[in-house]
């Protein structure tokens, strides 16, 4: 009942730096809230999704209605929402919400995905440079060796949003690819990092690998790491301060297995903050989590540096389950943990 207009104009207001996505129909911008903590303008984790009439923080864990956000910056009461938007003055024009593209069928995969690991397809589109450092980094990070990686990895030639960036299918127990996850794999590639497939429900890497006759779960960040452990799987990211750790289809994925326990083995607590964070979270929660020892947590910042380093292929179970715990000793050992990214 809020005007689009009238919540965007709010948006550019209180967030810092934002933009515009035509493609997603989206703004991002620093977090009016939380102030995205000290990196104000440096980071831009705050999400409005016009389509959805949903903003959320991907810092502070803050998310709700576009309506609710507003009552919580604004300080206004709803009623007194509505007559202000009622009220207000016309959109800037450069501020102006531009009509999406109309979007087509999502695919399973980017457009023109090729598979890395298909020997016909690499030998076919080999003078590519982008093929060519795609699989440096496939080669650099051990990841052709890893003990649960997938059984294809993908680089997109031409889409809009994926090309160039190392493609990640997530399959489900079914084996059919169901998400996707693409990295940069150069330096100057001006989107994040990480990227999801758009309009989709983000599913578990790793579901389709699950031993039933183990008794453990090891759950990660990044697909990446849990490419190196047996029985490892990866939500995509983590959101530092939430108290939600899964979504819907996630939570929906591992009620499969019931009967095994759950880890949690996130970046070292003393290199990540966010790591340090969320892994306060998981232990109030009664989880179990895995709590780096100062001796590799110090050097290395997650498994693949490990993997890297040690020029290995995969991470014993026994070194995970040797540094799990839960409930008071585990805050014991978190709380002797001085994190070094501030």
């Amino acid at each position: 009942m809020i005007p689009v207009d009238y919540t965007v104009e709010k948006f550019y207001e209180f967030n810092g730096g934002v933009k515009y996505s035509r493609y997603l129909n989206n703004y991002q911008g620093s977090c009016y809230i939380c102030k995205e903590g000290l990196s104000w303008l440096k980071k831009k984790r705050c999400y409005y999704l016009v389509e959805k009439n949903y903003i959320c923080c991907h810092n502070c864990g803050w998310r709700g209605s576009s309506t609710n956000w507003l009552i919580e910056v604004t300080g206004k009461t709803f009623k007194e929402l509505l007559i202000d938007s009622n009220e207000h003055d016309k959109l800037p024009a450069s501020f102006k919400t531009e009509e999406p593209q109309k979007r087509v069928n999502i695919e399973i995969l980017p457009k023109d995905s090729i598979n890395l690991l298909d020997k016909k397809q690499v030998e076919f589109y080999i003078k590519e440079q982008s093929v060519i450092d795609a699989l440096k980094i496939i080669s650099k990070r051990r990841i052709i060796h890893a003990v649960n990686r997938p059984r294809s990895l993908w680089l997109s030639l031409t889409d809009f949003v994926h090309k160039n960036r190392l493609v990640i299918p997530f399959y489900n127990r079914n084996k059919e690819i169901i998400f996707y996850q693409t990295r940069s794999i150069y330096p100057d590639d001006t989107k994040p990092k990480y990227l999801g497939k758009v309009n989709c429900p983000k599913s578990l890497y790793g579901i389709d690998s699950i031993d039933s006759n183990t008794d453990n779960i090891l759950i990660f960040e990044g697909p990446i790491n849990s490419f190196f452990t047996k029985n490892g799987v990866a939500v995509c990211g983590i959101q530092e301060n939430s108290h939600e750790h899964l979504t819907a289809l996630q939570t929906e994925q591992l009620r499969a297995f019931p009967l095994h326990k759950r880890i949690w083995v996130l970046d070292s607590q003393w290199l990540d903050k966010a790591s340090n964070t969320k892994t306060s979270i998981l232990i109030n929660q009664g989880e179990q989590v895995f709590i780096w020892p100062r001796e590799f947590g110090e050097k290395y910042k997650d498994f693949n540096d490990i993997i890297i380093d040690q020029k290995k292929n995969e991470i014993e179970i026994d070194f995970v389950l040797s540094n799990t715990s839960s409930g008071l000793k585990a805050k014991m050992l978190l709380g002797n943990i001085k994190c070094s990214k501030k």
